[in-house]
């Protein structure tokens, strides 16, 4: 019972593994291929598309018939139309074995470096057994063969998520592509990520040439360090740019102001108690209770206005920000801070 449980155990991790082995190459997991012998000169036959393995793609018919079109204008000697159709025929169905014939079709009138970037794009971000009519060996001679006619900067670059422009175009964000196909000769190539300064590097290089390209990306700071030669120095300014402190402002507008208002209350309030009170007085020119506090009211309700007024147009200006200025300055580095409150 002993070793049946033991050869039982045996079995299980057998065909545990050759599941992961196999999951992994459905995958795409990469696996050690021999260098590739590139010709000199490479046909690259047209693509059968009535085969049963090319009906059996994901092509859509109209996406079918695209290709057709484009494959009789190439035939036909009219490259320019033909590559127009190809792209179409992309654009009309973004997959794998669409962007292989765009790819092809671009290698076959010379386009090398849009055949390797489309080439790339394939193994890249679609799995080997994604893309039907090719053999995998024939997509990897052709890249092989445009790349020898190109030049190749291989980046490393210290974080991920990189935008690489060269002269101007993107490319691809890094480490997506860690290869870069370049047309021979001078290339600007700019890294930008958010949050980082922008690094710029000329490349000069050869056809079939292959160059290592290591950028650092530097984090932006809003504190820069200079170094002094001098031996050590260490003293703080404190710098206050203030003209006056709040006490200091006069307080009899303000005081004039919450007295007028008091007074122009109790004014209006006697004036119009008197107005009340004289309606039914007799209008024979005698001075009654109601009218001397109608009177008394208007009259210390102008005076209330005017002292606000006088107020208003004497109130203080708010004093400035109160701002300090403390430089720091030693051997190794040096800074300014700035520290400012608002009344």
């Amino acid at each position: 019972m002993k070793h049946l449980l033991l050869a039982s155990t045996l079995l299980l991790a057998v065909s545990v593994s050759s599941s992961v082995s196999l999951a992994e190459e459905g995958a795409g997991a990469p696996a050690p291929t021999e260098p590739i012998q590139v010709p000199e000169k490479l046909e690259i036959p047209y693509t059968v598309y009535t085969t049963d393995r090319a009906l059996m793609t994901t092509f859509h018919e109209s996406t079918r018939k695209l290709l057709l079109e484009a494959q009789a204008l190439e035939k036909a000697g009219k490259v320019a139309a033909a590559l127009e159709k190809y792209q179409d025929a992309y654009a009309h169905n973004s997959l794998p074995d669409t962007q292989l014939e765009l790819g092809l079709a671009q290698a076959r009138a010379g386009l090398f470096l849009p055949c390797a970037r489309n080439i790339q794009d394939v193994i890249a971000f679609w799995a080997l057994r994604d893309y039907k009519l090719h053999p995998v060996t024939e997509v990897r001679t052709v890249l092989a063969y445009c790349a020898k006619r190109l030049g190749t900067i291989a980046l490393r670059i210290n974080i991920a998520g990189v935008r690489i422009t060269v002269d101007g175009e993107l490319v691809m964000d890094w480490p997506y592509h860690d290869e870069i196909y370049v047309e021979p000769g001078g290339h600007e190539i700019k890294a930008n990520a958010s949050g980082y300064w922008m690094n710029e590097t000329h490349v000069d290089i050869k056809a079939g040439e292959r160059k290592e390209l290591r950028i650092a990306m530097q984090q932006r700071i809003h504190a820069q360090y200079v170094q002094f030669p001098t031996p050590p120095i260490h003293f703080n300014i404190n710098a206050n740019l203030s003209n006056g402190a709040k006490g200091d402002q006069p307080t009899w507008p303000r005081n004039l102001m919450i007295g007028s208002g008091v007074g122009l209350a109790f004014g209006l309030g006697g004036l119009v108690t008197g107005l009340i009170m004289n309606v039914n007085a007799p209008d024979d020119g005698t001075v009654t209770t109601g009218k001397g506090l109608a009177y008394a009211g208007g009259i210390l309700s102008a005076l209330s206005v005017g002292g606000l007024v006088i107020g208003l147009a004497s109130r203080p200006e708010p004093p400035p920000p109160n701002v300090i200025i403390t430089p720091q300055i030693a051997k190794d580095g040096g800074g300014v801070q700035f520290t400012a409150t608002t009344p």
